[in-house]
């Protein structure tokens, strides 16, 4: 068993430290040196961006991600999202708001809903 065994995950450990703040204008990059001396290249996301498009998203992240650089700021937005609550057509009222009635119809609509499972 130990000859396969293998870390699924990084334990970090993080000195406690003041708090680091930086800003700088759109489009340009900042350095930023941390308590342990390395430094984040971060590049603020020009005014121009548009946060519309999913593959340009990913492909700015890369060629950054290549040059050293950390993107912030807002980088997708899907403009055609639709409501969770319509997609899962639930209901307008907060659950704790429902009686007994409306939370458990019966076994009959129980098992309506099973066979429709099956």
């Amino acid at each position: 068993m130990r000859e396969h065994n293998e870390a699924v995950n990084r334990i970090d450990f993080f000195v406690p430290g003041s708090e680091i703040t930086t800003n700088c204008a759109p489009g340009t990059v900042q350095e930023v040196t941390q308590h342990d001396g390395s430094v984040l290249r971060l590049r603020k996301l020009h005014e121009i961006y548009d946060a519309s498009d999913r593959v340009a998203a990913m492909n700015h992240l890369q060629k950054r991600h290549a040059m050293g650089e950390i993107v912030t700021g807002l980088l997708f937005v899907d403009p055609n999202v639709s409501d969770m609550h319509e997609h899962l057509n639930t209901v307008e009222k907060p659950l704790n708001t429902l009686g007994d009635d409306v939370l458990c119809p019966g076994a009959a609509a129980l098992e309506k809903i099973n066979v429709s499972l099956r």
